[in-house]
């Protein structure tokens, strides 16, 4: 029985509908008075007091049905580009105002994520709604506003040009496209990432060397970068200004290279002791000395290899049974690109889960990493670990009861619960062992 691209999408929402009901299917909030104590148990477990654990739950619901109502918005806003041949107009447009095709690819590109953008702008007001009631952002409404055209203006210069080498690869290897405009993008994306920390992270959040303000404990880092054995200079640690916009804690790798930096949000030093602060910083390190950056950028390109060629395949076949009617001629036609994007989009969705197990699987290493890299440094580091989580888990009322469904497809991190646990029970030195990531690491 043939079926038909109608068909493919009714099939796809109610995909969405039926993971939607299943991931985020979970039990209501406990009353964390009814936790025992900490003296009654063995270990410490992430709780929150019932107003938070009241507000999390709620949150926790709302960010899963605005995810999927977004994402499947999104579909039918490229299908409807399709449906009214949005990509032939946008096509007769730029042909008219220019014959050079990479001026052709600037206008068009341009305008179709102008458009898709603004169309999206309505969830993106909500999604930051959102944030100021649940107390997790502080930044007004201008300020977001500037952010929000930033990121649509830089996103325009690299789809013009990421556009532009799909089309001239469209033109010249119509069979082998997906492959060739695949390789194509890892210099790209590998320069982005490069120039990321320097050049396009400023433009939305201050930095200033950790050592500014920090003194005291850049030198406690450093007992955690002389444990490890590394050498990461004071140049390569930043803080994060983030206390302007958010009221949530956090640190990360970025960069490639002569760029790659750990940077440590302000509001994660302001709300964590020393200590904690140094598990942080640990698990960072984690990233930076395990080569993380790399490895799931690596990765990641590897499933796009899969994605690229199994959007060859349906748009081809797309193509074949409705390009006449959504004005589409080719694939090397400029009208291709609301096809090219759905269906890519698509596949990309389904593949999240994989995105995220690969994530999970890095953190988890990082964690391990850090808290090695802090044993010994101070009394009880696995349980102060724990307590960093938790303090981590309660700014973001982060929900304590993730449903298993929902950790699966949305959570690029393991959940605050079972990195609670993990910090405590993770002990190879009471087995006699020695530590996986740092061997020198004392008693």
């Amino acid at each position: 029985m043939e079926i038909s691209p109608r068909q493919v999408m009714v099939l796809v929402a109610l995909l969405l509908m039926v993971t939607t009901f299943a991931a985020w299917a979970t039990q209501a909030p406990k009353d964390s008075s009814a936790t025992p104590s900490a003296s009654t148990r063995p270990l410490l477990q992430y709780t929150l007091p019932a107003d938070k654990l009241h507000k999390a739950y709620a949150l926790y619901l709302l960010n899963g049905t605005v995810y999927f109502v977004t994402t499947a918005y999104g579909f039918v806003v490229l299908y409807l580009m399709l449906r009214t041949r949005f990509g032939s107009r946008l096509r007769d447009l730029a042909e008219r105002a220019s014959r050079f095709r990479f001026v052709q690819a600037v206008i068009i590109m341009s305008l179709f994520l102008l458009a898709f953008q603004v169309l999206r702008l309505p969830f993106d007001f909500y999604d930051h709604h959102v944030e100021l009631r649940y107390g997790l952002s502080v930044q007004h409404w201008g300020s977001w506003f500037g952010d929000w055209s930033k990121a649509l203006l830089l996103a325009c210069v690299f789809v013009a040009f990421v556009g532009w080498i799909l089309y001239a690869v469209l033109r010249r290897s119509p069979r082998r496209w997906w492959f060739y405009f695949w390789l194509a993008n890892i210099p790209v994306v590998v320069l982005v990432i490069f120039i990321a920390p320097v050049f396009l992270d400023p433009l939305f959040n201050k930095f200033e060397p950790l050592t500014d303000h920090h003194a005291d404990l850049v030198d406690q880092i450093e007992r955690v970068v002389h444990r490890g054995g590394m050498q990461i200079g004071h140049d390569r640690m930043f803080e994060m200004k983030a206390s302007e916009k958010t009221t949530q804690l956090n640190a990360y790798v970025t960069g490639f290279g002569s760029t790659k930096r750990v940077v440590v949000w302000d509001t994660t030093m302001e709300h964590l002791t020393t200590p904690q602060t140094l598990f942080v910083f640990g698990h960072e390190m984690g990233h930076y000395v395990l080569s993380h950056i790399p490895k799931i950028l690596t990765l990641y390109l590897l499933l796009f290899l899969v994605l690229f060629y199994l959007s060859y395949l349906v748009c081809n076949w797309l193509l074949a049974r409705c390009g006449a009617r959504w004005g589409i001629g080719s694939l090397s036609d400029w009208s291709s690109l609301p096809m090219l994007v759905l269906v890519l989009s698509i596949f990309a969705f389904l593949a999240t889960p994989a995105i995220n197990a690969i994530s999970r699987c890095f953190e988890q290493q990082a964690d391990q990493y850090g808290l090695e890299v802090v044993h010994g440094l101070f009394p009880d580091s696995g349980v102060v670990a724990a307590q960093s989580f938790q303090v981590l888990g309660e700014r973001s009322l982060d929900y304590p009861y993730v449903g298993k469904v929902a950790e699966f497809w949305s959570w690029n991190h393991p959940t605050i619960r079972d990195r609670v646990i993990y910090a405590q029970t993770y002990d190879p030195w009471d087995r006699g062992k020695q530590p996986e990531f740092v061997k020198d690491t004392a008693r």
